[in-house]
C-alpha cells in the first residue's frame, strides 16, 4: 500500500487525516497532539466559529472526536479534515514537521483529486443510462401522440413539453413557473439524474400501459403524473405541484 494511503481515509465522501497517524509522522507523542486540538478545539469555540460543517461549509474545519477500546481502556483521537490539519501544523516547525505536511497536504490532494475523478465517472455513467431512458421516453410520447391525436386532441404535440414540465416540478428539480435553460439535464448531479432517469420510467411504463387500456389521453396523462408523484414521494421529496 502507498504511503499516501495510510496518510489519509475517506470517510462519507471527504477526507480526513487520523491525529494518531500525524502523531507517529511528526515524531510527537499522541497526548501533545490531542492538547494541541483540544486548545484549538476552545479557541475556535471562543471565536464563536462551529467546530464542524457540511459540504457547503468548504473551508471549515472538522475536527471529529472519536475513541478506540484497548486491553480495558478507552483512549481518545480524532478525524480531521485538511482544513482542521492546516490549522493543527501550523505550530509544529522544523524540517522534519515541514516535510510531513508537505506529504499530508500531497496526500490530502491525491484522494480529493481521486474522489473528483470517481464522481465524474459516475456522473458521465448516469448521464448515458439517462440518454437511453429519454430516447425510450420520446418514443412512448411520440406514440402517445399519435395515440391522442386520434381521439381528437388538437394540441397532442405540446405533451413532449409538458410531460417533461411535469416530472421537473414534481421532482422539485424547478419551480411551477421556472423556465428550463438549454442543457438543463447536463447541470444535474448524479442524484438528480438518478431520479429523473426514474421517473422517466414510471412515466413511460404509464403511458404504455394507459394506451394498452384504451383509456382517453386526459386519463393517461392524469395516470403518468400520478406515478411520477408517487415515485417523489417515496423518494421523500415534497413535490411541488398538486396532484
Amino acid at each position: 500500500m502507498e504511503e499516501k494511503e495510510s496518510l489519509v481515509a475517506v470517510h462519507g465522501n471527504e477526507v480526513f487525516a487520523d491525529s494518531r497517524v500525524i502523531a507517529e509522522k511528526l515524531g510527537k507523542q499522541h497526548q501533545h497532539v490531542l492538547r494541541k486540538i483540544d486548545q484549538l478545539q476552545k479557541e475556535i469555540a471562543d471565536l464563536g466559529v462551529p467546530n464542524g460543517g457540511t459540504k457547503k461549509d468548504e473551508g471549515i474545519e472538522v475536527f471529529k472526536g472519536k475513541t478506540r477500546f484497548y486491553r480495558g481502556q478507552t483512549f481518545r483521537y480524532f478525524e480531521i479534515n485538511k482544513p482542521a490539519f492546516s490549522l493543527l501544523v501550523m505550530g509544529f516547525t522544523g524540517k522534519k514537521s515541514l516535510i510531513v505536511k508537505r506529504t499530508f497536504n500531497k496526500a490530502f490532494y491525491d484522494m480529493e483529486r481521486m474522489l473528483l475523478n470517481h464522481a465524474n465517472l459516475e456522473w458521465t455513467r448516469s448521464r448515458e443510462q439517462g440518454k437511453q431512458v429519454r430516447l425510450n421516453m420520446t418514443d412512448a410520447v411520440k406514440q402517445f401522440i399519435e395515440y391522442s391525436t386520434k381521439q381528437g386532441s388538437r394540441n397532442a404535440s405540446r405533451y413532449y413539453a409538458s410531460l417533461t414540465r411535469m416530472e421537473y416540478k414534481a421532482l422539485g428539480l424547478i419551480e411551477k413557473n421556472e423556465k428550463v435553460s438549454k442543457g438543463f439535464r447536463n447541470k444535474l448531479d448524479q442524484m438528480d439524474l438518478f431520479l429523473l432517469t426514474s421517473a422517466e420510467m414510471v412515466a413511460r411504463k404509464a403511458i404504455a400501459e394507459g394506451m394498452e387500456l384504451n383509456l382517453h389521453y386526459k386519463e393517461i396523462y392524469q395516470l403518468a403524473k400520478q406515478k411520477v408523484m408517487e415515485l417523489a414521494d417515496l423518494m421523500i421529496i415534497k413535490p411541488r405541484i398538486s396532484a
